[in-house]
């Protein structure tokens, strides 16, 4: 008798202990993934606030259709006939991060609200979803601007809150115009490309294995976040920035969302830098302030 005979049932059970332990690490795996693309990491918050820059600045809170209470900062001076803008921090960050946006956006006369997302700042806690749910926040911040006269806003968001821009805008149909910096493409094709270029997972099993872990935890539908869809539906004047050294969102993945767009669109490279963190040089500058400029108030 053959030793594999002879120890067959030891063999067959080794291999099946084997198979459980595998199929174990890919589930834990997958949920760790799953937890990555659901949970809010933590950012230390910079200790800055417009008004100690000399701003005219309210402190607010908005309420969104589904309930949550987001805390925001409303600066309504602005020159006449400018449009408001809406600023739209990205994953982890807030609206004391964006203190530069806010600036610029002041200084060429545009009254201006920046947000924190929810699960961020000073806003209700919740899990993100990249863009479905934050859409929901830049919906309500677009609604507050315009219960305050100030007409349809700008919006203008990097990484998440450039694809949370580009849904909100498609969504709600009544934007003056988008600044999208660094979006992504879809949902579940950024999910996959960080897995990779985080942590070394391969789309099967891991990838696949993660997207029902987060559609069920978060609660929406990670195919109905897709700027490539959202983009072809708006209409208003689009402003798409990607970065040079970007491993994140790249130049290719960005231009893909530009050439979606229906409506008059603009495209840019900025020179130099990498996924979000803007150095606000000066031809960043003027290309935002030669395209806020063009937007009238209505």
């Amino acid at each position: 008798m053959s030793f594999f005979k002879k120890h067959a049932k030891a063999i067959l059970a080794g291999v099946g202990v084997l198979g459980l332990v595998v199929a174990g690490l890919i589930l834990l795996a997958s949920s760790f993934l799953a937890d990555l693309a659901t949970k809010i990491p933590p950012t230390a918050r910079p200790s800055l606030n417009p008004a100690r820059m000399g701003l005219v600045c309210e402190d607010v809170e908005l309420k969104t259709d589904d309930g949550m209470r987001l805390s925001a900062w409303w600066m309504p001076n602005g020159k006449p006939g400018r449009a408001p803008v809406v600023i739209l921090h990205g994953l982890g960050a807030s609206k004391a991060h964006m203190i530069d946006y806010i600036l610029l956006a002041q200084e060429q006369g545009n009254p201006t609200l920046a947000i924190d997302f929810r699960g961020h700042g000073d806003s209700d806690p919740s899990l993100t979803s990249i863009g479905f749910y934050e859409s929901h926040d830049a919906m309500a911040a677009m609604k507050f601007v315009r219960n305050r006269g100030a007409g349809n806003p700008v919006l203008w968001g990097t990484s998440m809150g450039a694809v949370s821009a580009l849904l909100a805008a498609a969504w709600d149909g009544s934007a003056a115009g988008v600044i999208a910096d660094a979006p992504f493409d879809t949902y579940r094709n950024t999910v996959l490309h960080h897995a990779k270029l985080m942590y070394g997972l391969s789309e099967y099993p891991f990838v696949a294995m993660a997207f029902p872990m987060i559609e069920q935890r978060a609660r929406f539908r990670i195919d109905d976040v897709d700027c490539l869809r959202a983009a072809g539906k708006i209409r208003a004047p689009l402003l798409v920035l990607a970065a040079e050294k970007d491993t994140r969102m790249t130049i290719p993945v960005v231009r893909s969302v530009y050439d979606q767009a229906a409506g008059p669109k603009e495209f840019w490279v900025i020179p130099g830098e990498g996924h979000e963190n803007r150095g606000f040089g000066s031809e960043f500058r003027k290309k935002i302030s030669d395209f806020l400029g063009k937007l009238k108030k209505n």
